[in-house]
C-alpha cells in the first residue's frame, strides 16, 4: 500500500479512488451496491432507514423508521407489545408492576446445553463439553494411547487419553467397560468411583456431558486407599466399584445461580422473594496496638505511649526486667489462689494462714519443722483419733483403709491378694512402705504384716508416715 497517490502501489491498495469492488464511499451507485461491501451504501448504516443491519421496524415489519418512532407502538409502555413482562398485562412496565408473576411458556435457548424450550435451571440434557486440551483422534488410536499411558503409569497423560476416547466414542463410551479393560490386563491405574458430598450449585458431569451423576469419578495407582482420609467413601469391593462408575464424572458448576439468602437455585439475593436475613459482619474490628482495646488504632490511641523495651517491673529504660533493682511489682499480678489481681499468691489476704501442723508456726511448713514430733496433734490412720501412731494403736487394724499394692484394690495387702503378682513385683511406688520394695516376698509381707518385727520396723511407712497434724 503507497502513501503516495501513484499508481505505483496498485490497483485498489491505493488511497486513491479505486475500482468499484475497494470503494470506501460508494460514489458509484451501481458499484457500491454491486460490491457488497461499501461503507457508504446499503439499507441503515447509522443513517436513514430501519435499525442496523436490520429491514425495518421491530414492531410493525415496516422500513424507513426506528421502532421508538413507530406509529403503531402500544400505548402505555411495556416495550415493543404494550404488555408488562411481570404480569402480561397491558397499561403499565414491570418496573411499576404491584401484581404477582405470572409465569410464561419459554422460548429461549438453554445456556448449558443450547437447546431451545427450556431454562438452564431445569436443565437435564447434555451439557456442552469443553474439548479443550483434548486431542480429536479415532476411538482406535485413542484407545492405545491410553493404554500406554496406563503402561508407564502416567496419571495426567492417561486422564488426557481417557478424554479423547470419550470424545472419539461418546454414546459408546462406557467407564465400566475401560475398568474391566485395565483389570483385564493387569494395569497399574485403577478408576475409583467415590461417593462425595457436593455444594447445592454444583453437580457432578460425566466424561460426555451427561450430568446429575452420583459418583465422583477418581483415578487411582492402587485399588485401596493410601491414607485414611481417602477411604471416606471408597467402593467397598471391585463389584461395587463397577456398578457406580456407569453413573460417574467430575464435579462441575451447575451453571445455576445460588441464592444466599433462602439457599435456592434460580436466582440471586438481590431479586429473593424471602425476607432479607441478617448478614453477619465479617470485617474485622480495630484493635489498638498499644492498649489492646477494640474500637480504634495505634494511632489514635487516648492512652500514654508506653516503651515496649523498657523495664516491666519499673517502667523505667536501660534495663530488663530480670536486672530490675527495685523489688518485684505486684501490678498485673493475677493470685493463683483468689484469681484476684494486684497481689502474688504467697501475699494473698484471701486464704487462712498456713501454720506448722506440728507446733503451730506460722514462719515453716511442717516438713521443714525441727521440733520433735508432737503426739497429741497426731493422727492416727487406723482410728483417726489423735495421740497416738498408727502402729502403736490399741485399736483392730481396719483392713478397709488398706490398699493393695499388687491390684489396687482395698480391703488386703498382696500377701493376701488372690490376683497374680504383677511382673514388677506389685510394688507402685506408694504402697506399704520400704518393706513392699522386696515384690512379692517376705519383705513385702513383712512390711504389710500385723504383729511382727518387720511391721514395728516399716509397718508405718505403709500409711505413708505419721506427721504431726495427722495429714495422709
Amino acid at each position: 500500500m503507497s502513501w503516495d497517490t501513484g499508481a505505483t502501489a496498485g490497483g485498489s491498495s491505493s488511497w486513491d479512488p479505486a475500482p468499484a469492488g475497494d470503494s470506501w464511499n460508494g460514489d458509484d451507485a451501481g458499484a457500491g451496491a454491486g460490491a457488497g461491501d461499501s461503507w457508504g451504501s446499503g439499507a441503515d448504516a447509522g443513517g436513514g432507514g430501519g435499525d442496523a443491519n436490520d429491514d425495518g421496524c421491530r414492531i410493525c415489519k415496516q422500513p424507513g423508521h426506528f421502532a421508538r418512532d413507530c406509529p403503531d407502538k402500544p400505548e402505555g409502555g411495556g416495550g415493543l407489545t404494550g404488555e408488562c413482562f411481570n404480569c402480561g398485562q397491558v397499561g403499565h412496565n414491570k418496573a411499576d408492576c404491584t401484581n404477582e408473576r405470572v409465569e410464561r411458556a419459554f422460548d429461549g435457548t438453554c445456556k448449558l446445553c443450547d437447546q431451545q424450550g427450556h431454562r438452564a435451571v431445569d436443565c437435564k440434557s447434555r451439557r456442552i463439553v469443553d474439548w479443550s486440551g483434548v486431542p480429536e483422534m479415532d476411538a482406535s488410536a485413542a484407545w492405545i494411547a491410553l493404554i500406554d499411558a496406563a503402561k508407564e503409569k502416567d496419571l495426567d497423560a492417561f486422564r488426557i487419553c481417557l478424554r479423547a476416547y470419550a470424545r472419539a466414542t461418546m454414546d459408546e463410551f462406557n467407564l465400566a467397560a475401560v475398568e474391566q479393560a485395565l483389570r483385564e490386563d493387569d494395569l497399574a491405574i485403577f478408576l475409583i468411583a467415590k461417593q462425595q458430598e457436593i455444594a447445592p450449585n454444583m453437580t457432578i458431569v460425566d466424561l460426555i456431558g451427561n450430568p446429575d451423576c452420583k459418583f465422583v469419578l477418581s483415578v487411582q495407582l492402587s485399588a485401596k486407599p493410601r491414607r485414611a482420609k481417602m477411604a471416606q467413601g471408597w467402593p467397598e469391593s471391585p463389584t461395587e466399584n463397577l456398578e457406580r462408575l456407569t453413573s460417574c464424572g467430575y464435579v462441575q458448576d451447575c451453571g445455576v445461580p445460588l441464592c444466599g439468602n433462602c439457599g435456592e437455585l434460580g436466582h440471586v439475593r438481590k431479586y429473593c422473594k424471602q425476607e432479607q436475613a441478617e448478614r453477619e459482619n465479617t470485617v474485622p474490628e480495630a484493635q489498638c496496638v498499644y492498649c489492646q482495646e477494640v474500637g480504634h488504632r495505634a494511632r489514635d490511641c487516648p492512652k500514654e505511649r508506653v516503651n515496649p523495651y523498657a523495664c516491666k517491673n519499673c517502667k523505667q529504660e536501660g534495663h530488663n526486667s530480670k536486672e530490675c533493682p527495685e523489688p518485684r511489682s505486684a501490678e498485673g499480678v493475677e493470685c493463683r489462689k483468689c484469681n484476684e489481681t494486684g497481689h502474688f499468691s504467697k501475699d494473698c489476704p484471701n486464704v487462712a494462714a498456713r501454720a506448722c501442723r506440728n507446733c503451730d508456726s506460722t514462719e515453716h511448713m511442717a516438713k521443714d519443722c525441727d521440733q520433735p514430733k508432737n503426739p497429741e496433734k497426731t493422727l492416727c490412720r487406723n482410728c483417726e483419733k489423735t495421740g497416738h501412731f498408727s502402729r502403736d494403736c490399741p485399736e483392730p487394724k481396719d483392713w478397709s483403709k488398706v490398699k493393695c499394692n499388687n491390684c489396687n484394690e482395698m480391703g488386703h495387702t498382696i500377701k493376701r491378694c488372690k490376683q497374680p503378682i504383677a511382673e514388677d513385683g506389685g510394688d507402685a511406688g506408694g504402697g506399704w512402705g520400704a518393706g513392699a520394695g522386696a515384690g512379692a516376698g517376705a519383705g513385702a509381707g513383712a512390711g504389710a504384716g500385723d504383729g511382727d518385727a518387720a511391721a514395728a520396723a516399716g509397718g508405718e511407712a505403709s500409711w505413708g508416715g505419721d506427721t504431726g497434724g495427722g495429714g495422709w
